[in-house]
């Protein structure tokens, strides 16, 4: 199982377009590339069910809506407080990866199953979370700075080009 999940650093009590903006965005990577979207510390929704039909309303991204309603409808939508161990090992996405936790991209290859945490907002992912992540990956693996969207796409086409040909087995 490969997972993108956003990450909540804005209000946690207000929905953001920024929110609607980046989860419709993400979903038509996701549904294309075979993997699950995670969605931590969206409490403004109750079920994913919720999230895709008030996304799909929203935006015209992704047709319409019509692949993140696509993963709502295989169960590869998730609402989630925490990161479940079956979502397998967590990488924090960061242009600054600590020494000790970074990730090559050759064991990025060989793990069966991962998670990939995003940060919404221009803090990227709160320190706890980078704490706890397993691993850090510096997709550009030389200190840039992406745009949320802009890191999906490229986690997305690495993990096409080099590891989810061998995960979709």
């Amino acid at each position: 199982m490969i997972v993108i999940c956003l990450v909540n650093t804005y209000d946690k009590l207000k929905k953001h377009e920024i929110h609607l903006r980046s989860i419709a965005r993400a979903a038509p990577l996701c549904y294309a590339f075979n993997m699950h979207l995670a969605l931590l510390d969206f409490p403004f929704w109750k079920k994913p069910e919720e999230v895709a039909e008030e996304v799909a309303e929203y935006t015209t991204i992704g047709n319409g809506g019509k692949y993140l309603l696509g993963l709502a409808e295989e169960g590869k939508l998730h609402l989630v407080e925490k990161i479940p161990a079956h979502f397998g090992v967590s990488i924090a996405t960061t242009s600054k990866p600590d020494p000790k936790k970074n990730m090559d991209l050759e064991l990025l290859k060989s793990l069966n199953s991962a998670t990939f945490l995003i940060g919404l907002g221009r803090k990227g992912l709160p320190s706890n979370i980078l704490k706890s992540a397993r691993y850090h990956l510096d997709i550009t693996q030389q200190g840039v700075s992406l745009e949320t969207c802009t890191a999906i796409g490229a986690i997305a086409m690495l993990l096409a080009l080099r590891v989810v040909k061998r995960w979709r087995k």
